[in-house]
């Protein structure tokens, strides 16, 4: 039966017929030399096979390309014969006994991922599923995994895997297991020097494991961890663990991005020295902590059991991704993380400015994004902001919608998070089974007692600017609309600051390389969209004005005029041609709270942002 539920009691005093060896000799040249140890009780064809993807990442990516310098022999160490049978499966011919699978694995990438592997000098990360090959049809016995390093000179190991027994001697290696394959590959590894936290709540040990470079306060950042698994228990009312491992890599130029476990999580951002970054970090963390329910165990039908060998494919994406990326920021003000007036204007500018601006939202609907997810979010290319949008950012809002809608059909006696304890009890119920999007749409209507079903399928099946936000927004009080300074900036002693030319919008992305300006986008239907400029066209002058910079050509067409026609002189295909660019007004957009508000929606905008 496919689960993901694991305790350490339960490894305890347990053996494997199916074993890792792990040995880290090499780590200076990133290889990791790997021994899988097979049992087997009889004659006949073993297949082995390596994951082309990892859960929660919807993605091909064929770790098994890092793998090389196989050799297989029997117990006795006569070789025996094999096979690949197709790119990442091999069938070899196995005899009753111990088979010996040696190879070793490339762990490094110059732009590492927390979807790679990536092993160093000075630690190892390792995910499970970039090199540790399954045993077809046994993939739910115990596998064992003996790390071979140094412990004098990598102290600590974090995972959620777990122990066999309760002490090693030195001269032994660590010997953590899994229950089943799933597990295993669920469960990334941490192995170095790096900080560690831990707490216990209901019962629980929850770890905090953070490597990091550069300006860092580690325990500050572990005290927030402490608050957001307070916070989130709340809403469920329990921890679903016996314990749980947040592995954080704070190391500049790691391409930032977090990815969910059922038993931890693994987050990265490259900057966190401002305030913005800082919050991003945050809400990150909220982001993956709040999947331990929501993804991993409240799950859709298809995803889980897996498939581990071609794409698992589902059209909701918007439960597992679309309500996360709602409470990520809602929950990081619920922490404590943001005030009532900041999480309006985290809310406005990175939420709805970047959907609303976005002219792939009305391109397909957020089902039809979902399951082409394998395609489109993962492999983006120059006009994709054009063609789609992140089921993130649009489930988000579907779920801020959901919110606002319950809310106010309830008149303030109701939420999201009712409905999110029912299926945390459907989960209980029966763990080994996803469910079904009419599922989702009965237990939330039985949980609020409000019918959601005709609204939320229509913002399933249609497109972005069918969402009703302005209207729901008005139910509680609140208006999005176009910004305004009311007073201008001052500095010093009441000294009016430097006045600037309005920034102009153009529907452009740039990017400077060397002293030169490119197109990196252009959106549709925008100025320059008109104005006939392409992706990769040099931008070389503003109205006679060399530019190679993004300033630079922001503040040519700002002096101008917004709303006057600019000359481009642009290179293109080794030939120069010059376009007339007309940029409008940048419209800003905040979320302020109406000034005329009823009592009525007072009450229910207090309901909604209570913490």
């Amino acid at each position: 039966m496919y689960s993901l539920e694991q305790t350490d009691r339960q490894l305890l005093g347990t053996t494997a017929h199916i074993r890792y060896h792990l040995h880290f000799e090499h780590a200076h040249r990133h290889i990791v030399r790997i021994v899988m140890e097979v049992d087997t009780e009889r004659d006949g064809a073993l297949v082995l096979g390596l994951p082309v993807w990892i859960p929660g990442s919807y993605k091909i990516r064929d770790y098994i390309s890092t793998l090389g310098s196989f050799t297989i022999v029997n117990h006795d160490g006569i070789a025996l014969q094999w096979e690949w049978i197709a790119k990442n499966r091999l069938q070899i011919q196995a005899h009753r006994g111990t088979v010996r699978i040696e190879y070793v694995f490339y762990a490094y990438e110059k732009d590492s991922t927390i979807r790679s592997s990536h092993v160093t000098r000075t630690h190892a990360f390792l995910n499970p599923v970039t090199c540790c090959m399954f045993v077809e049809g046994r993939e739910y016995e115990i596998h064992h995994c003996y790390f071979h390093h140094d412990r004098t000179q990598w102290r600590h190991i974090s995972t959620a895997l777990s122990p066999i027994k309760k002490e090693f001697s030195s001269s032994e290696p660590l010997v953590l297991g899994a229950l089943n394959y799933d597990i295993l590959v669920d469960s990334p590894i941490e192995i170095g020097n790096h900080f560690i936290a831990r707490f216990e709540y209901q019962g629980s040990l929850i770890e905090t494991a953070i490597v990091y470079r550069g300006n860092c306060n580690p325990a500050w950042l572990a005290e927030r961890m402490q608050t957001i698994v307070e916070c989130e228990a709340r809403i469920f009312g329990e921890l679903p663990f016996d314990r749980y491992v947040c592995i954080i890599h704070l190391i500049p130029g790691m391409r930032g991005g977090g990815l969910e476990h059922a038993r931890s999580s693994v987050n990265a951002i490259d900057s966190w020295n401002d305030t913005t970054k800082l919050h991003r970090l945050l809400s990150l963390l909220v982001h993956e902590f709040f999947h331990v329910w929501n993804g991993k165990r409240i799950r859709p039908l298809e995803l889980g059991p897996f498939n581990y060998n071609k794409e698992n494919y589902t059209r909701m994406l918007w439960l597992v991704e679309g309500a996360t990326s709602y409470y990520d920021d809602f929950l990081s003000y619920r922490c404590g993380f943001y005030t009532r007036d900041e999480y309006l204007t985290i809310l406005s500018r990175d939420h709805l400015t970047p959907f609303f601006r976005q002219p792939g939202r009305n391109e397909a609907s957020i089902r039809d994004n979902s399951f082409q997810a394998w395609v489109k979010l993962y492999l983006p290319h120059d006009d994709s902001i054009n063609r789609n949008v992140s089921y993130y950012l649009h489930g988000g809002l579907i779920f801020l919608c959901l919110e606002l809608w319950i809310i106010s059909e309830s008149g303030g006696k109701k939420r999201l998070d009712d409905g999110f304890r029912a299926l945390w009890k459907r989960y209980k119920e029966h763990p080994e089974r996803g469910i079904t999007e009419e599922e989702f749409i009965v237990l939330m209507e039985d949980a609020t007692h409000v019918p959601i079903r005709d609204a939320l399928t229509q913002w399933l099946s249609g497109r972005g600017d069918e969402l009703p936000i302005e209207q729901l927004f008005k139910r509680v009080g609140i208006e999005w609309k176009e910004s305004s300074s009311t007073s201008p900036a001052v500095i010093g002693e009441g000294i009016p600051s430097m006045p600037l030319h309005k920034k102009p919008f153009t529907g452009l992305t740039l990017r400077a390389e060397q002293g030169r300006l490119f197109v990196a986008q252009v959106e549709a239907y925008s100025p320059a969209y008109d104005a006939a400029i392409g992706v990769d066209d040099e931008i070389l002058c503003v109205n006679g004005m060399r530019c190679t910079c993004v300033e630079e050509f922001e503040t040519a067409l700002a002096q101008k005029g917004i709303g006057e026609s600019s000359e481009i002189l642009i290179a293109s295909d080794y030939t120069l041609t010059t376009v007339y660019l007309k940029p409008t007004p940048l419209l800003e957009r905040v979320l302020v709270v109406r000034e005329d508000a009823t009592p009525d929606q007072q009450a229910l905008l207090e309901y909604w942002l209570a913490r």
